[in-house]
């Protein structure tokens, strides 16, 4: 008997997409090892979708990576592949396979195609104001049937039975982007083309591509002018200024709360300026898939899409992701890593923490982020030698959280501007390599715990003790150089990493210092394949051998 489709599901579940009004989609890339000795990974061209007009995908391995035509910066379309769980009839579900769902599977198993349906929605004022009535999207969700391989726009409106609705009825509405299902195609025979292994022509996919990055508001905020700039378009000045949000203020249940266009203006309101009314295109987008086979219920998958503005800090990887952040919501259900693994994870932590910093003006945050030590967090007397400027706040000379054999001898000049950034790229490469690591926890076992800051907390806990805790003088604008220092997390506090990180690492550590306790410290592990390669190609570049 042939196996039964059993389930259907989406893959990716989650996807970012990124506004652009290019009409050029951005190619695919991936993160590879760098053959400059100075960086750990850059982004390289992957193989990519080209879709035309009739959903026809042709794939292309892009010669570099270009992310604006001009002006127009290009939007991240993310695709989304449909894929089947199969089996045979009353098997036990541990045992199904998974398999791309193609139309020679589906016809297999009697069905024709599938619904797809598309439900976007911008909630931020609505959020803001706590106003149902605010938000807008697809009013009634968009359906598009399998068969056809058009681009479906995706325009947002306001609730249909709003009395005053913020899109006036019979406006154009605002465009959040649109929806193509791709036309499947035979796969070729092996062999035939460069892209046949990797590629797959024949699965059922669709892709959704963001909106441009306009903002629209009400009648009348064109022709205000902050810093010499509208702010928005005179064309998209159609929404209703008496709808509710056009005059909200800050609330004390959004933080940042600062973030909406008339915040900024001092009308003597503790509360900030009140919102312009003005809205943007980005959205969330909750997508359905849905499959009719003979003689069965449906089957359903759901995926969903968040559409960001765009971010460029193109070839570094963060140390702490999207992938992160929802780890560690399943934390719960993470298997144990084994010593290896989490060897592999620590060292792959650090050399993202290496990239963040290769990135970060450490000097300016300082100057602009640094708390000023509260008595408890100061030395009696600066590090001998220090020369960082402004000693009594945090990362300074004073700064009980700084190693005291460790001294930054060189302040500002024109030779060396940014000591202090200089210092953190130097220190995190030999980081990022285990060995220097392992030797740093080996040789000051609190060090870590001491330094890296505990998930979501703006409090200093006591060496040692755990339950002790200290208060700073710390906020959302202000902090120590707890590690990551002086960076902010999407509500403003400072940022950490996530608990399952934070936890993972930490039991790295005491890995780490039980054996050394017991049996005195270990030899320097041996370079990894990837540290002896970089020590190589500097050792070519500067006409040594090693």
């Amino acid at each position: 008997m042939a196996a039964k489709i059993q389930a259907i599901f989406i893959d990716p579940p989650i996807a970012v997409a990124r506004l652009g009004a290019s009409s050029t989609a951005m190619a695919s890339f991936r993160w590879v090892d760098s053959s400059d000795p100075h960086l750990q990974t850059v982004i390289a061209p992957d193989w990519s979708l080209d879709v035309d007009t009739d959903g026809i995908a042709t794939p292309r391995m892009p010669q570099s990576l270009i992310f604006r035509d001009g002006a127009l910066i290009r939007p991240v379309a993310p695709f989304f592949e449909l894929w089947a769980m199969v089996g045979d009839a009353d098997s036990d579900p541990k045992t199904w396979q998974q398999v791309p769902l193609t139309q020679e599977l589906l016809s297999s198993q009697g069905g024709s195609g599938f619904t797809l349906t598309i439900d976007a929605r911008n909630r931020k004022a609505a959020r803001r104001a706590r106003n149902r009535n605010l938000e807008f999207g697809t009013f009634p969700p968009v359906t598009v049937q399998s068969g056809d391989h058009r681009a479906v726009a995706l325009v947002a409106t306001s609730p249909a039975g709003v009395a005053q609705p913020m899109i006036p009825r019979g406006a154009r509405g605002i465009p959040l982007g649109n929806v193509q299902v791709i036309r499947p195609q035979p796969q070729p025979a092996p062999g035939t083309t460069p892209w046949e292994s990797a590629v797959r022509v024949d699965t059922f996919r669709f892709r959704f591509t963001p909106a441009k990055g306009e903002f629209y508001g009400p009648a009348g905020v064109e022709n205000r002018r902050f810093n010499g700039f509208a702010p928005i378009r005179p064309e998209n000045a159609f929404l209703d200024a008496a709808a509710g949000w056009a005059g909200t203020r800050q609330t004390p249940w959004i933080e940042p709360a600062d973030t909406f266009d008339g915040t900024e203006v001092d009308d003597g309101n503790q509360a900030g300026g009140p919102s312009l009314g003005i809205v943007d295109d980005t959205c969330s987008a909750v997508f359905t898939v849905t499959i009719t086979l003979p003689n069965r219920g449906p089957l359903t998958a759901r995926a969903c899409a968040f559409v960001s503005p765009p971010d460029f800090a193109p070839d570094r990887r963060p140390f702490l992701s999207l992938a992160d952040e929802l780890n560690d919501r399943a934390a719960r259900s993470l298997q144990q890593l084994s010593a290896s693994d989490r060897e592999a994870w620590v060292r792959d932590l650090f050399e993202r923490v290496s990239e963040t910093v290769s990135l970060f003006n450490l000097d300016f945050w300082r100057a602009t982020r640094g708390i000023m030590l509260a008595p408890a967090d100061r030395r009696v007397t600066s590090i001998a030698g220090d020369a960082v400027p402004q000693p009594d706040i945090a990362m300074g000379g004073l700064d009980k959280l700084r190693d005291a054999e460790e001294p930054i001898r060189q302040a500002p000049s024109n030779d060396v501007p940014l000591p202090l950034s200089e210092r953190a790229k130097e220190r995190h490469r030999n980081l990022a390599e285990l060995s220097g690591l392992r030797t740093l926890v080996q040789q000051q076992h609190q060090r870590l715990r001491d330094l890296i800051r505990p998930p979501f907390t703006l409090q200093t806990g006591k060496p040692g003790d755990p339950n002790a805790r200290r208060p700073t003088n710390e906020d959302g604008n202000f902090t120590n150089m707890q590690m990551p220092p002086f960076m902010r997390n999407s509500n403003a506090n400072p940022l950490t990493l996530t608990a399952w990180q934070y936890d993972l690492l930490m039991q790295w550590v005491q890995s780490v210092i039980q054996p050394s306790v017991a049996a005195g410290a270990k030899p320097p592990a041996a370079l990894s394949e990837r540290a002896a390669r970089r020590q190589r190609l500097t050792l070519a570049r500067l006409g040594l051998r090693g």
